[in-house]
């Protein structure tokens, strides 16, 4: 009975090796999902989860459920606006994460930003002049080394907020007071905030900077010469 058993499961899976290869030979239509490596494929009435260099493929019945939107994709037209990001519909305060604020306007776009990023330079000097029309809520995330790491937090303990801001902006920490030395007297940094931050970009998948979230909840990768014909643009998303 056990080798009869072993030869049953032998015969399905070459039979589901073949129907898997079979299907994405005609593949219909393919999305790329916001997570690391992952595609979803439709093939006739079949569909697929696949990785990017196809060694892995997840067939037969399964639910692919979008926990950011709360809802169930069953095709590839279902991955509408699965790419948009509401930081706060997935339980993400920016202020809670230390967020600067520039602007008073009522459309808040969400900026995750390296100190020592020259991109990230340019485009937080734009910011001003938009600020009737927007808030712009700045994230710090040091993910260029230690250096950025340690003015990170030099930037988040300051108890002068405004004297960081124009640090910030003009890229010139030497007025930002080092951090207390361990073991030393008063009171130590709480640096909660910007942890927050750090975990928010792994969940979020942020490899680059400057990283933003437009009121479309559209993401935005990368500097911009134009930061206001993007936004513009995206009025139209």
């Amino acid at each position: 009975m056990l080798m009869v058993g072993l030869a049953q499961a032998a015969d399905n899976e070459t039979t589901m090796k073949a129907e898997v290869k079979q299907a994405l030979a005609s593949v219909d239509d393919v999305k790329r999902l916001p997570a690391t490596g992952l595609s979803f494929l439709k093939a006739g009435d079949k569909t697929f989860l696949i990785t990017d260099n196809g060694h892995f493929v997840i067939a037969g019945n399964f639910k692919l459920v979008d926990m950011w939107q709360g809802k169930l994709l069953n095709n590839v037209a279902d991955m509408s606006g699965v790419d948009k990001i509401n930081l706060r519909g997935i339980g993400l305060n920016p202020d809670e994460m230390g967020a600067f604020t520039i602007g008073l306007g009522n459309q808040e776009v969400d900026i995750f930003v390296d100190p020592q990023c020259q991109y990230c330079n340019e485009l937080l000097n734009q910011l001003d002049k938009l600020g009737e029309t927007y808030t712009f809520k700045i994230v710090l995330i040091p993910v260029l080394g230690s250096e950025s790491a340690d003015i990170a937090r030099r930037l988040t303990c300051d108890n002068d907020k405004e004297r960081a801001m124009k640090a910030l902006l003009s890229k010139d920490y030497k007025t930002i007071p080092p951090l207390p030395k361990a073991g030393s007297a008063g009171k130590s940094c709480d640096i909660s905030s910007l942890q927050k931050a750090v975990v928010a970009a792994k969940l979020l998948d942020i490899k680059g900077v400057p990283f933003s979230i437009l009121p479309s909840k559209n993401v935005f990768k990368g500097g911009s010469k134009d930061f206001k014909a993007v936004l513009e643009k995206d009025k139209d998303a």
